[in-house]
């Protein structure tokens, strides 16, 4: 299945102990239409106030219900804050995790001094002016394969710290500034650490000279803030070898609150 989110009532994608996770409303409303208790699989772990606009699960059944009506079903017992786009049935040994082959997550800030109640729950403001030269210069240490250990979040699960950045573009959309990371895989809060990173550069507080010295020196500690949850959303997972007419189709997807498609293709030019 394929299913999107507004990540500000829950604490995060994953079933947890301290509060109501998206896991755990979607398993309850499977085990409503499947008799018995369902285990949801899943490709990304957000966290608390993060969102997702195709955040890709599987789950087995030995029911007889056609896959494309678990989109209706589903959809009638979840909270509006959780919709199913898509599913379908797949092979039994396919696996979310295991055969996808990169992820692209976007982040907005809402730039300036200005503030909007409308889009507080999607945004960091971060109140400052920002040097977007600077920012597009610094997006550049990430790109590439690195180790990020700098990059990780705290408390993180033990994960091999090397990943590849394909990709991290800033777009401007009116007042908001969308920053674009796609990869193989990311670090426990490393999207966010990268928006927090930039940030600092557009704002003058670091150099993408110092980025290097900070991703060189393993350590967490030597990085600066990092964003909010609310202004994060998991945009896009792959399954088919990245290409950039694959990166480019997905990136002008128009959604809702997200996204301006005719904004993307102005600045990248169609295919």
């Amino acid at each position: 299945m394929t299913l999107c989110y507004d990540g500000a009532p829950f604490v995060g994608f994953q079933r947890q102990a301290n509060g109501l996770a998206v896991q755990e409303v979607i398993e309850q409303a499977l085990e409503r239409i499947l008799g018995v208790p369902t285990t949801l699989y899943f490709v990304a772990r957000t966290d608390s106030g993060v969102h997702a606009w195709a955040q890709e699960c599987t789950f087995y059944t030995t029911g007889r219900i056609p896959a494309e009506r678990f989109v209706q079903a589903l959809n009638a017992l979840l909270p509006p804050a959780i919709r199913i786009r898509r599913a379908r049935e797949v092979a039994e040994d396919f696996s979310v995790r295991r055969t996808n082959t990169g992820k692209t997550y976007v982040y907005q800030v809402l730039r300036g001094h200005e503030d909007n109640p409308f889009l507080r729950r999607y945004v960091w403001r971060p109140g400052y002016t920002l040097d977007l030269a600077a920012m597009r210069e610094a997006a550049q240490v990430f790109i590439g394969t690195h180790d990020f250990t700098s990059l990780r979040g705290n408390n993180s699960v033990p994960a091999d710290p090397v990943r590849t950045v394909y990709d991290v573009r800033l777009v401007e959309c009116a007042e908001l500034l969308r920053i674009y990371v796609t990869g193989d895989g990311f670090l426990y809060k490393m999207v966010r650490n990268i928006a927090g990173a930039l940030v600092d550069a557009g704002r003058g507080h670091t150099t993408a000279a110092a980025l290097r010295q900070v991703l060189a020196a393993k350590d967490r500690r030597q990085l600066g803030r990092t964003a909010p949850g609310s202004g994060l959303c998991l945009l896009h997972v792959y399954f088919s070898p990245l290409s950039e007419a694959v990166q480019r189709e997905a990136l002008a997807e128009n959604v809702p609150c997200w996204h301006d498609a005719a904004a993307y293709l102005r600045t990248y030019g169609a295919e």
